[in-house]
């Protein structure tokens, strides 16, 4: 597979915490580059939404990447719930309250939001899982086939002891797969699989041998 390097990385790096929520279907995710010396604060301010956001009855997941950068995922039913929710901020004392006490001592920079839709859902993740997403973009073929190459593979690496989530905006598909610890995740890199490599083989290729879909990103996540 060609890997080259994509212009939005931070929309690549920290959050895709298979939900919990089996209705979720949509998550509004955003990223924070804490400030020197307060990533300890960034995680504690986070941990602190996350109650507010739960107690509206939102599912929400945070992750840290290996460069230290924080990520935040609000997970809905559907665009409308996320919408309700959104509106409902504004006139929320919790949150208001909350967002004058990190207003006065800040602790990281907004860098980035993205709003995927999930595809296809995962078992779920736990605090000190370990999750690589890999960020596949359409070039010559078509979105639905790259997602049903996505779908193909994951039972493969079900098999082979990951946990697989799907994710996607236009163009693009966000194939997480995701594990019990660090040791585990690089347990899963070790192992040849051969199974996979015939599957990848096996897909659908253009005139000139390619498939129609590159990589444009790998990232390494810790779920918090």
């Amino acid at each position: 597979m060609k890997i080259i390097k994509s212009a939005c990385n931070i929309a690549i790096l920290c959050l895709f915490t298979v939900s919990t929520s089996a209705l979720a279907q949509v998550a509004s995710i955003n990223f924070f580059q804490p400030l020197a010396g307060k990533a300890p604060l960034t995680l504690e301010y986070m941990q602190e939404a996350r109650a507010i956001h739960e107690a509206m009855g939102v599912s929400v997941g945070i992750t840290s990447d290996l460069r230290g950068q924080y990520g935040y995922a609000m997970y809905f039913e559907n665009w409308a719930h996320m919408g309700r929710v959104f509106q409902s901020l504004g006139s929320n004392p919790s949150w208001q309250a909350f967002q004058s006490k990190i207003s006065i001592s800040p602790s990281a920079n907004q860098v980035d939001n993205l709003q995927l839709a999930l595809r296809v859902p995962g078992a779920g993740v736990q605090a000190g899982n370990v999750s690589e997403i890999t960020v596949w973009e359409v070039t010559t073929g078509t979105m639905g086939e790259l997602m049903e190459g996505g779908m193909g593979a994951k039972p493969i690496h079900e098999r082979a002891g990951a946990n697989v989530a799907i994710f996607s905006m236009p163009g693009r598909m966000y194939y997480v797969t995701s594990f019990d610890s660090f040791e585990a995740w690089g347990a899963f890199r070790d192992t040849p699989n051969p199974e996979f490599q015939r599957y990848m083989q096996g897909l659908q290729r253009d005139a000139n041998g390619q498939l129609g879909a590159v990589v444009v990103e790998r990232h390494t996540i810790v779920h918090h």
